[in-house]
Formats: C-alpha cells, sequence, structure tokens
C-alpha cells in the first residue's frame, strides 16, 4: 500500500485504545479506487496479530450486526421521546450484540475477553439500517470490548457523525506525488523520467488509475529502463495507455465517457451555458455526466467553459472517438487477451498463466479483469461457458493440461 500512512496510524491508535476498555467508531470514506478495501485488509490484519476477534467483509454480509446496534439506538430514541426515561423500563442491554457477534464468531478460538474488530467495507452511508445504526454506535452496549470499523464511498452527511470523543472520521485523498512516484518505481523498476511524471499528473492521484495505466504501460512494453531511470521506449505513448486514463477510471460511468468524448470533437471548448438551455430530459442527463467528470477532476470549468484537467486525458477522449466500431465482440479482444481467455478454459490458474504467456500474475489478473468488463461477464465460469465460441478458432497456444496445484482453478 502507498501513502495512507497517517490513516494506519490512526486507525491503529484506536486498537490500542480498546485494549484499555474503551469502544471506538472508525468512519473510511473516499472515491473508488483510493485504497479502502485494502486498508482494511491490511487493519484487519493487523488487529488479528494483537489478539482480536475479526468479523471483516462488504456489509450486506453483516447487515444484522448494524440492525443489532440500530434497535439499541431506535430503543433509546423511543424512550427519550415517550417520556419513559429514568422510569422502570428495561435499558437495551449487551445480549442483543452480543449473541449476534457469537454466531459471526463461531468458531473454536472464541474467548469472551478477546477484543473485536468489527470491519463493514461498502457501507451505503444514505442507508437507513446504517443511518439508524450510527446513532447507536460507539455505545452500542456489549460484554465485548468492540471496534466498529465502516468503510465506503462518499461519506456519511454532517448530522450522522458522532460527536462522540471515541468516533473519528477519515476522509482518503489522492497519493501524494511522491508516493504516486514509488508506485511507479516499483512497478517499472526505475525511478520515474519527466515523460512518466506527465503519465502520473494525467492519473491525479488516483491509486487504482494509476495502478491500471502502469500494468497497461508495461504490457504494451511501451517503456525502458536505463541507468536506474525507467522512460517511454517509443516517442509517443501507445494509444491502449492513453486510453486507459478513462477506461479504467472507477469514478466514470459510460455516458459520462460518451460524453467527454462530444467534448474532446469541440474545436472550442463548450459552454455551460449553452448546456443549461437544453431541453429538461437532455439537461438532467448531461448536466450529471459534466458533474460526474468534474468531481473525477477529468473535466474543469475555467470561466463558463469546459475543459479537460491534463493535455493526456483530452488526447484519451479523442482517441475513444476515433476508435472504429467493434465487429463483433470478437473484435473486442486484443490477440494476447484472446490468448489469456482459451488458458483459462483450459483451466490454468493465474499463476500458471503468468508463466506460460511470460507476464506477472498482477498482470494476468489485469487482463482478466479488462477481458470482463469487455465482454460483460462477471466470473471465468461465465467466460468460458457462454463467451469463449466468440474468440477466434486459430489459436496455436500450447493447451497441455496444468500441473496440479493446491489451489482451486480461479485463484490467482
Amino acid at each position: 500500500m502507498y501513502g495512507r500512512v497517517h490513516e494506519q496510524w490512526v486507525i491503529r491508535e484506536r486498537l490500542h485504545r480498546i485494549r484499555r476498555g474503551q469502544s471506538g467508531l472508525i468512519l473510511l470514506r473516499g472515491p473508488k479506487g483510493y485504497g479502502k478495501t485494502v486498508l482494511v485488509e491490511r487493519i484487519s490484519d493487523t488487529a488479528r496479530q494483537a489478539g482480536f476477534d475479526v468479523v471483516k467483509g462488504p456489509v450486506a454480509q453483516h447487515k444484522r450486526l448494524l440492525l443489532a446496534a440500530s434497535f439499541m439506538a431506535g430503543s433509546t430514541c423511543f424512550q427519550t421521546f415517550s417520556g419513559s426515561a429514568g422510569q422502570d423500563v428495561a435499558a437495551p442491554g449487551p445480549e442483543l450484540l452480543d449473541e449476534v457477534l457469537r454466531a459471526e464468531l463461531a468458531g473454536p478460538r472464541q474467548a469472551a475477553d478477546r477484543p473485536v474488530l468489527i470491519a463493514l467495507d461498502d457501507v451505503a452511508w444514505d442507508d437507513p439500517d446504517v443511518l439508524a445504526a450510527l446513532r447507536g454506535l460507539p455505545a452500542a452496549p456489549s460484554t465485548r470490548r468492540v471496534v466498529w470499523l465502516l468503510s465506503g464511498a462518499g461519506g456519511p452527511v454532517t448530522h450522522a457523525l458522532s460527536q462522540h470523543p471515541d468516533a473519528v472520521g477519515l476522509t482518503l485523498g489522492p497519493l501524494h506525488r511522491r508516493d504516486a512516484q514509488r508506485m511507479a518505481a516499483d512497478r517499472l523498476g526505475g525511478s520515474p523520467d519527466a515523460s512518466v511524471e506527465r503519465l502520473i499528473t494525467a492519473c491525479g492521484g488516483h491509486p487504482a488509475l494509476l495502478g491500471a495505466v502502469l500494468d497497461e504501460l508495461v504490457a504494451c512494453a511501451g517503456y525502458r529502463v536505463c541507468g536506474g531511470v525507467a522512460g517511454l521506449a517509443p516517442a509517443a505513448l501507445p494509444p491502449r495507455v492513453v486510453t486507459t486514463l478513462l477506461c479504467s477510471d472507477p469514478r466514470l460511468s459510460g455516458p459520462t465517457r460518451d460524453l467527454l468524448q462530444a467534448v474532446a470533437a469541440h474545436r472550442l471548448p463548450p459552454r455551460m451555458s449553452e448546456l443549461m438551455r437544453l431541453p429538461d430530459g437532455r439537461a438532467v442527463s448531461v448536466l450529471g455526466s459534466v458533474r460526474e467528470a468534474m468531481e473525477a477532476g477529468v473535466l474543469l470549468l475555467g470561466g463558463d467553459r469546459l475543459r479537460f484537467r491534463h493535455p493526456l486525458l483530452h488526447q484519451a477522449a479523442d482517441l475513444l472517438r476515433h476508435e472504429p466500431p467493434d465487429g463483433g465482440e470478437r473484435g473486442l479482444l486484443s490477440p494476447s487477451e484472446q490468448t489469456i481467455t482459451r488458458l483459462v478454459a483450459a483451466g490454468l490458474t493465474n499463476r500458471q498463466i503468468a508463466s506460460r504467456v511470460n507476464l506477472s500474475p498482477h498482470t494476468v489478473n489485469f487482463h482478466l479483469r479488462k477481458i470482463f468488463r469487455k465482454l460483460g461477464v462477471s466470473s471465468r465460469v461465465e467466460l468460458v461457458g457462454t463467451r469463449l465460441h466468440l474468440l477466434h478458432p486459430a489459436f496455436d497456444a500450447d493447451l497441455t493440461p496444468p500441473t496440479h496445484e493446491s489451489r482451486p482453478a480461479h485463484a490467482g
């Protein structure tokens, strides 16, 4: 993980505090692709090493934990509203949350004196169950010492952020330039020169986007290292590397990419005042895409005119605009992607494929993500079962049976 030193320190300090008997609530937010899931994984590993029991995963798989907290908050609110507080009414006790925790932590190593980290990812902050749970956290009663780590894109509205002293909010921002440079140096095997620095700047500090662009640069053999310095091999960036700047940005929807191509087609940047005068139905769609592109840092507003933040982003939109129409789904896949798909069909794992085509497992995984996105599939089974017939029949790869590995076929 690159950067995020401050965030890791804050979360570890919260884990240390809970060992002294204090509860905790950590709200982690940031745009898609900014490393929230990786950070949650890192902190979960740290907690396990420190002797915590850990409940971790997408919030949809552990919704009953939030519901337990929200029931406690709702019970307290109702007592206050009804004027029954202070009367002979049973306050919400720890039994409800403890019962859910016992079910979630079912296993031989359960111990009531061990602290618990509940790390839930993919949180939708406007979900009524989440908002209700926030009213009860971090003080939801439990006989266990519990720290909650909730992570999601965007962030909770201001009034939902608890003022409890044991609550903290963290927002992941773009990578610092030095961290982006270090990431590029590690991927390319040399310090980036001015030409690679230009590509780094175009990514705007977005970790996942920078990783995808560097992977594409490696896959295209579009760089060389000389004297410990990595620079572009050809005079210009390969077009596929440039278009990755828009195609692999997880913040951009299809309609927004279409809008960017239309903006690139204008000799003069379009005026916002002109877009505002579009018919109502069309204006809502177009202006929504403009907002999305501006939030992603692809477009900027200079006076009344829209312009691209970086020349390479303009070039990417222009290249996408001039791409020839696909000749069916077979034309979507490059020869190397067709090779990888055939090897997947032969039952090879990512590591075996990497050895066969002389790439790293990380790069193979990158290609597979692109193949899934191009063909509209979400699993290896679907790829092989429904799309393999679309590939060109000529294929000279050696499809000898893979050697046995103690990993499932879908593993990397």
